[in-house]
């Protein structure tokens, strides 16, 4: 005769409820909201879900589109370990909103994370669970060790809820979700930053898995493209308007970005090289007075990301010589928002990756984000001799 369970069995619960052997879901003290905001271990099912959805026979019986190619990335093992430690204090709406000022420029976009984000996620569970995978993640890397790996699984159920909901939304972009979309896709971008400064992830901060964080931004790119027009007569519109800050960028900064200018229309032979890199250059010196009013906003750090077209990224993954310098400069403004914890150490791993694969020729070009990241005290040798003319064949 089978032995009798000791407890009713909790079926709709949370994941930490089941393990704890909760008999009902009133019981449950990890989140005050509804149920249903509670990431399970099965795909959504359409039915709790307002937005109209594909029939779940098709999702699982073709494919996943070609456009849902960028966020697949972060659709990888997960690699938690075993919680051994007592459940941490229940999440609750204030631990919910520290990460706005994360995300915050000013006043106006705050009141978009803050306000407008959440009442459009409480009307999608998905939104929702990506608003709460953030969350997760943002205690997992502001709490103490012994309670990094519970928030960081917390974060990948959550993060897995909601990136099914993104992917399989891809290919029927409309007007009505453009919002939950938008949001969604933004989130999944911090969530990729965040997500290998954890210790239980193996993936660690590098120039590679910087890389993948910029082709996930096309995906941003895609939908911010399809429903600009929409959005920027939205209550999301302060997204996309980033102003121009008061505080003025510091004249060696500005030096170094003239510089950049002055190698890509002197030396650079190719049309559509010069192209490229003067877009990037253009959008990382409009965005750069944003990292010295608000160092720790992720304004630069992720909106320059989103902006760069995919030739850059091309370049990037051909290590070209040009492409790896620009990035430098990128590592710097990363390296000025390491108050934040979504960035912490990504400047200083990504540049010391570029220093490993450029010619000691190249290295006067980037003494700016040198100083920066590593202070006046670098190894002097990097810097003895002239600059060589560069060859944006190599």
């Amino acid at each position: 005769m089978p032995i009798r369970r000791s407890h009713k069995k909790s079926r709709h619960g949370c994941t930490a409820c089941k393990q704890r052997r909760v008999k009902r879901e009133e019981d449950c003290n990890y989140v005050s909201a509804a149920s249903y905001l509670w990431a399970s271990e099965k795909k959504p099912r359409t039915r709790t879900r307002k937005r109209k959805q594909p029939p779940l026979k098709d999702v699982e019986q073709t494919s996943s589109p070609p456009s849902d190619a960028p966020f697949s990335l972060l659709d990888r093992c997960d690699r938690t370990r075993p919680i051994s430690h007592p459940a941490p204090p229940p999440l609750d709406i204030t631990q919910l909103q520290e990460y706005v000022l994360l995300f915050s420029r000013d006043a106006d976009t705050r009141i978009v994370w803050q306000v407008f984000l959440v009442d459009e996620a409480l009307e999608s569970p998905s939104l929702m669970h990506g608003i709460l995978a953030v969350s997760a993640l943002h205690l997992a890397l502001s709490e103490p060790a012994s309670e990094q790996s519970f928030w960081f699984g917390l974060a990948t159920a959550y993060k897995g809820e909601a990136l099914y909901a993104l992917r399989h939304n891809l290919t029927e972009m409309t007007p009505e979700k453009a919002k939950f979309m938008m949001g969604l896709s933004a989130l999944a971008v911090v969530y990729a930053f965040g997500s290998v400064l954890t210790d239980v992830d193996d993936v660690q901060p590098g120039l590679d898995a910087l890389n993948n964080v910029f082709i996930l931004c096309r995906g941003v790119q895609q939908i911010t493209g399809q429903a600009h027009s929409y959005l920027q007569q939205s209550n999301f519109a302060p997204l996309f308007n980033p102003g121009e800050p008061t505080v003025a960028v510091p004249d060696h900064v500005q030096q170094s970005l003239d510089h950049l200018d002055y190698l890509n229309t002197e030396y650079n032979e190719d049309d559509n090289g010069t192209a490229t890199y003067s877009q990037v250059i253009t959008a990382m010196r409009s965005l750069s007075a944003h990292a010295f009013a608000q160092p720790n906003s992720m304004t630069l750090a992720a909106g320059w990301a989103i902006r760069v077209p995919s030739q850059y990224l091309e370049y990037l993954q051909l290590q070209r010589p040009f492409a790896l310098v620009i990035h430098a400069h990128y590592c710097a403004f990363l390296h000025l928002a390491r108050g934040n914890c979504f960035f912490k150490n990504w400047g200083h791993s990504v540049l010391r990756d570029i220093l490993k694969l450029l010619d000691h020729s190249w290295i006067p070009h980037i003494q700016w984000p040198i100083c920066e990241i590593f202070g006046d005290g670098y190894p002097d040798e990097l810097y003895s001799g002239q600059a060589h003319t560069p060859d944006f064949k190599i």
